[in-house]
């Protein structure tokens, strides 16, 4: 059945193409194979050993006229309505953040070390300050203070870079 109705394939893409199927005619047509083979009764489709070209006509009508419905459901818009962000401020802000991470290590390498200990373990492993206290023996209160010293330092000698990371 299928080998007949695709003897007429050029003029079943012309048909298509007059009802408004534009580039997807072949497409419709293909589409229109699939639905007589699965849905497709062979006594309507073959008369008298012949297509029914008015059936496969109905049949593309119907294929197309549903992607004409479907296509008016997609929303379509302007590309340019839309602002695209550019991907090198991102990279430079990721940049400057780094820059302010290894400052950071060189302010804190000039420390005490009990405090750099004390800061380095609170900002790595982003634990609270009562499960340092509990891990190392050290008073919260001591901990505490110690961290609120070092955040001190940061602002004082880096705060123009800070600055600089969030503007």
């Amino acid at each position: 059945m299928l080998k007949s109705v695709s003897k007429h394939h050029k003029e079943w893409v012309a048909v298509v193409q007059k009802l408004g199927g534009g580039a997807y005619s072949e497409d419709i047509v293909q589409e229109m194979y699939i639905k007589l083979h699965k849905y497709g009764i062979k006594s309507k489709i073959m008369s008298d050993g012949e297509v029914n070209k008015y059936y496969v006509y109905l049949t593309l009508r119907s294929i197309l006229y549903s992607y004409f419905r479907e296509r008016k459901k997609i929303i379509k818009f302007d590309i340019d309505d839309f602002e695209i962000p550019e991907v090198e401020s991102k990279i430079q802000e990721e940049e400057d953040y780094y820059e302010f991470f290894l400052k950071i290590n060189k302010e804190t390498d000039t420390w005490h070390w009990y405090d750099k200990m004390l800061f380095d373990t609170y900002r790595e492993r982003k634990t609270s300050i009562r499960k340092i206290a509990k891990e190392t023996g050290i008073s919260w209160v001591s901990i505490f203070h110690t961290l609120k010293n070092c955040k001190r330092k940061i602002k004082e000698n880096l705060s123009n870079d800070y600055e600089k990371i969030r503007n």
